[in-house]
């Protein structure tokens, strides 16, 4: 009968384990060895490509990319924003709540892809609970300090005296673009078209819509139209109370540089005269239609988005005062129905 081998009894000496470690020893080397090779001719092969791309190309390809799209989106967004500096007359905190309901509840105005702050420049005035009451109602609060040491008319009345604060609107610039209106702006329809509208890529960091001609504005309080029949290509003179700005901290700091210019309208003869249309930065006239800044019956049926006026006191025609005091109403009903809830 067949019998199997008796086993094979270790070894006592070690000369076979020394020979097993040489052995794996080398085989890392050898992987080593191999992975370099490797690693020098893929890089080699790179270096002989990239000779070959065209050098904008490769200028592209070598620039830093994005953290991601997902936080670009989160840190740079649009926002429509407003300012409020004085409440010794009532009527500017109603019309700035008014804006907001306006942008962020009313079905007939509002934005309707409600992805946009709707932001309240505040300076040290105002107190503490207008603050909550506007929070309250949806607005987003930036508190900022008066800007000084700018050019002051000899005689500025008591509303008039921060109006150079308004400048801050250029350094918010956790947003992209932003929308600046007045308080007294009325809506008449959603403004969410502007964003996608032609010129709205702001080469100079401003667009906005003339209200006249430079030639032929005047240092007076009373608000004067421009002649029947001024056309839209000459309404030079920007109106600051409508503006799609590109917030940028650089341009903040140069504008509140600027000097040599005639101070009656102050932020807004300092805005015209940096972004005049014969100058270095022109701003982008934006469709005529996103506002009118001297209201007139016509412009309801006209398709204006907005209206610019102090409804309660300028002369505006019965018809538009209507749509003003229409929208109060149904603001303070939607605030009522609310509180009811």
């Amino acid at each position: 009968m067949y019998k199997l081998p008796s086993p094979v009894q270790a070894p006592t000496n070690k000369k076979p384990n020394k020979r097993r470690f040489r052995y794996l020893i080398f085989q890392i080397l050898g992987a080593i060895l191999l992975l370099s090779w490797i690693s020098y001719s893929f890089s080699s092969g790179v270096d002989r490509i990239s000779l070959k791309i065209h050098p904008a190309v490769e200028g592209l390809i070598s620039r830093p990319g994005p953290i991601s799209p997902i936080r670009q989106k989160e840190k740079k967004k649009e926002a429509y924003v407003t300012f409020l500096s004085s409440i010794t007359d009532p009527a500017y905190l109603l019309s700035t709540r008014l804006l907001i309901y306006q942008l962020l509840h009313d079905p007939l105005n509002l934005d309707s892809t409600r992805s946009r702050d709707i932001v309240v420049v505040l300076t040290p005035e105002i107190s503490q609970d207008v603050e909550a009451l506007l929070m309250r109602e949806g607005a987003t609060i930036e508190r900022v300090e008066l800007l000084d040491g700018l050019d002051l008319p000899e005689q500025v009345n008591d509303h008039w005296r921060d109006q150079y604060t308004k400048l801050n609107i250029f350094n918010l610039t956790s947003y992209e673009r932003v929308l600046y209106l007045d308080n007294d702006v009325l809506l008449l329809k959603s403004l969410e078209d502007i964003w996608h509208s032609d010129g709205s890529d702001l080469p100079s960091g401003l667009g906005g819509v003339g209200e006249n001609s430079k030639r032929l504005m005047r240092n007076t309080d009373l608000r004067i139209p421009p002649p029947e029949g001024l056309d839209v290509e000459e309404k030079d003179y920007l109106n600051a109370g409508f503006m799609l700005i590109r917030p940028d901290e650089g341009l903040f700091e140069e504008l509140r540089g600027v000097r040599g210019y005639d101070t009656f309208y102050m932020e807004q003869a300092l805005i015209n005269h940096y972004f005049d249309w014969e100058g270095e930065h022109p701003w982008t006239a934006l469709d005529y239609k996103f506002v009118s800044h001297f209201p007139r019956s016509s412009d309801i049926e006209e398709g204006y988005h907005s209206l610019h006026a102090k409804m309660w006191k300028d002369p505006v025609p019965q018809a538009v005062r209507q749509i003003w005091e229409q929208a109060v109403e149904r603001m303070e009903e939607h605030w009522r129905w609310h509180e009811e809830e």
